[in-house]
């Protein structure tokens, strides 16, 4: 009895030890330093992008539409110019900050990490990045109302905390919810749900829609940092790879 107590325990080690040796490997696999290759941006002379793994797109397929209906209405979605790109895309002109645009829906689990990881950075006193967030909603009609809720959320300042509320929660596209986490947010809930319902964020998700449609995203976690744009994740030894290499790149923006 003895020995086939002592047998099962060294079995049962042995699988532990393997699971233990699996996972590490999968996790050192998917935070490998990779090496990064630009590639010129179609119609945008000075832009350029690089991809990694990690990818949410559209249910269904992606077709030269597909990833931008849904909000608001079935209007074409334009295209812009770079200046116009540029005001769209980034809200900060401190020359020492690199002007980082973040593209996310809600459902996307890669968005998640992403945003939390750049929200820390630019909230640490010493930031060397000012970011902008942009809802793409590509995920259904539920990603639309959780868009319009961030949006509504960052005009009053409060764009992480908010999605760090909605994150930690099960995601419920009514009202209620929606004021429930607004207000345990800290928000003021009569302009949320104004600012949700109004004019002012819907002209901000076709603004953002654009800037995507102009830089070829066509799913989610993107970002652009200076004049590169990441579509997938990235790792942090290559964000800071690449928030250096454009710093000081991005004043005619």
């Amino acid at each position: 009895m003895n020995e086939k107590t002592n047998t099962s325990r060294r079995s049962f080690v042995i699988a532990a030890l393997a699971i233990v040796g699996v996972g590490g490997g999968w996790q050192a696999w998917v935070h490998r330093p990779r090496t990064m290759t630009f590639n010129p941006i179609e119609n945008l002379p000075g832009w350029r992008q690089t991809t990694f793994e990690g990818l949410s797109a559209p249910r269904g397929g992606l077709s030269a539409n597909a990833a931008f209906v849904g909000i608001n209405d079935q209007a074409p979605v334009q295209s812009l110019d770079p200046k116009q790109l540029c005001r769209t895309l980034f809200s900060s002109t401190d020359d020492n900050k690199v002007p980082v645009a973040v593209f996310s829906d809600f459902f996307c689990p890669y968005c998640r990490t992403l945003t939390q990881r750049l929200a820390d950075r630019a909230s640490q006193p010493n930031a060397n990045i000012a970011v902008k967030w942009h809802e793409l909603p590509l995920l259904g009609p539920s990603s639309v109302i959780a868009a319009r809720a961030a949006t509504a959320a960052d005009m009053q300042s409060a764009y992480p905390e908010f999605q760090s509320r909605l994150m930690g929660s099960a995601f419920r596209p009514t009202p209620e919810f929606l004021l429930d986490t607004a207000a345990s947010t800290g928000l003021d809930p009569a302009k949320f749900v104004a600012d949700m319902e109004g004019q002012v964020v819907a002209s901000r998700l076709s603004r953002s829609r654009s800037a995507a449609r102009s830089l070829g995203i066509y799913g989610t976690p993107a970002m652009v940092v200076g004049r590169t744009l990441v579509i997938g994740e990235i790792s942090d030894r290559n964000l800071d790879t690449l928030i250096d290499m454009e710093t000081g790149t991005t004043s005619t923006c």
